[in-house]
């Protein structure tokens, strides 16, 4: 028989620690609240407005050929309705619901016209133009310079495309690098550094994030000149095909080296830029081989945590573009009951600025967000290659100076004796 109470039985709860478990749900959670954080968002809309101004100015300056307007930076490049993130095609039954909203909408808008004696009606159906873009189209909107030069090159196309790389390269870099430092700090240590302690480190080490990423590059125009003299070289009449033939032959390896790179530069610049802020004393060449072997030996990781970052964006920034456009909404509308203009049409200078300003807010999430899922990315592929856990992070911490051994004392003098 048993003389314990019943009341006084203590039955042990077992509860699944879903960090321990699952250590990716800890990273992608946090991702989102790192990356839509107010200071973030700010840097992200100055290097934003930076870029466009910069990539405006080269149009003028260069005036390419195919290029009929520069890449409006300020806004994004593919805006879709923040009520649905998804393109409508992919999905039959969004499909379906889209078109049965569309089609009873169109039959709202004809019977006003209809009652207002056949004159244009304004649709006033609550409609948001803006949402951020994916993570897929940031990381193609930030290496699309130096590649879109090879699809038809010219000297002034080549110098605008160029200019703007170099631009794009020098801010982003710095952006990107004080975003995935404080990423990564909080992403595996819980510890938020300060503001002057993330922008001295990445001032250190900001050169280095930017040859990380163009040196492939680099390597791909050097190689690219010898293979423009043997083209130069074919032209010789008769024999010069035969020749240039002859020497291509062995040269053909070389395009498995040249795609290598490319892949390099394409898919890890921004492993690359997280490797450099994460390692202690971590360089250019620490980045690169770091990337390149994260990349190709887990590829599968990689897809995976690119696949859900696409995922987590859409919505987030579905979220963030709700939010934003309905605030910019509300004050819009406070602010014609009050004024014979609208807030956009005033005839100001600054009818412009307040345009652009919930594009401006909404692009500046999904550049945020890219840079802290990149970081969350890198920390995944290093403990999963490396076996590395997630806190061990360079914190830059000044390492004192060892003190000096302790001398000896010197022995105490005797006092000599007086004579008597």
């Amino acid at each position: 028989m048993n003389d314990t109470p019943p009341n006084s039985v203590e039955v042990p709860r077992v509860a699944i620690d879903w960090y321990r478990s699952a250590p990716w749900w800890r990273l992608a959670s946090q991702s989102v609240g790192i990356s839509w954080r107010a200071s973030h968002l700010l840097l992200c809309a100055v290097a934003l407005l930076a870029t466009h101004w910069i990539t405006t100015i080269s149009y003028t300056v260069f005036k390419p050929e195919l290029v009929d307007t520069p890449a409006s930076w300020v806004q994004p490049s593919r805006p879709l309705p923040a009520i649905a993130p998804f393109p409508q095609d992919a999905y039959r039954w969004v499909s379906e619901i889209a078109r049965e909203r569309d089609m009873a909408r169109e039959r709202v808008i004809a019977s006003e016209k209809e009652m207002a004696g056949g004159h244009e009606v304004v649709d006033s159906t609550p409609w948001y133009p803006f949402a951020p873009d994916s993570y897929v189209h940031v990381w193609r909107r930030l290496v699309s310079y130096p590649y879109q030069a090879i699809e038809a090159l010219t000297l002034r196309r080549g110098a605008y495309l160029l200019f703007n790389f170099l631009a794009v390269l020098a801010i982003w870099a710095f952006v990107g690098g004080c975003i995935s430092r404080r990423s990564i700090q909080e992403l595996g240590t819980q510890i938020t550094s300060p503001w002057t302690d993330t922008v001295r480190l990445v001032s250190k080490r900001w050169l280095s994030i930017m040859w990380a990423i163009a040196m492939p590059i680099a390597l791909i125009l050097v190689c690219s000149l010898l293979f423009m003299l043997l083209g130069w070289l074919s032209n010789i009449p008769a024999v010069g095909p035969w020749i240039a033939g002859l020497l291509l032959l062995p040269l053909v390896v070389l395009s498995v080296a040249l795609g290598w790179c490319a892949c390099v530069s394409i898919i890890g610049f921004p492993l690359s830029t997280a490797a450099i802020v994460c390692e202690k004393q971590a360089d250019a060449f620490d980045g690169i081989s770091r990337a390149a072997a994260y990349t190709f030996q887990r590829p599968v990781t990689l897809i995976l945590a690119v696949i859900a970052a696409e995922w987590i964006g859409h919505f987030a920034g579905g979220i963030v573009s709700i939010v934003v456009n309905t605030g910019f909404s509300i004050l819009a509308r406070a602010f014609s009951v009050g004024s014979f203009h609208t807030i956009l049409n005033m005839g100001t200078f600054f009818d412009a600025w307040i345009a652009c300003f919930v594009p401006l807010v909404v692009t500046a999430f999904g550049f945020s967000f890219f840079w802290t899922a990149s970081s969350a990315t890198y920390l995944l592929l290093r403990r999963d290659v490396d076996h590395t856990l997630f806190d061990m992070i360079d914190m830059d911490a000044p390492v004192p100076a060892k003190p000096l051994p302790q001398l000896a004392s010197p022995p105490e003098a005797t006092a000599s004796p007086e004579p008597r």
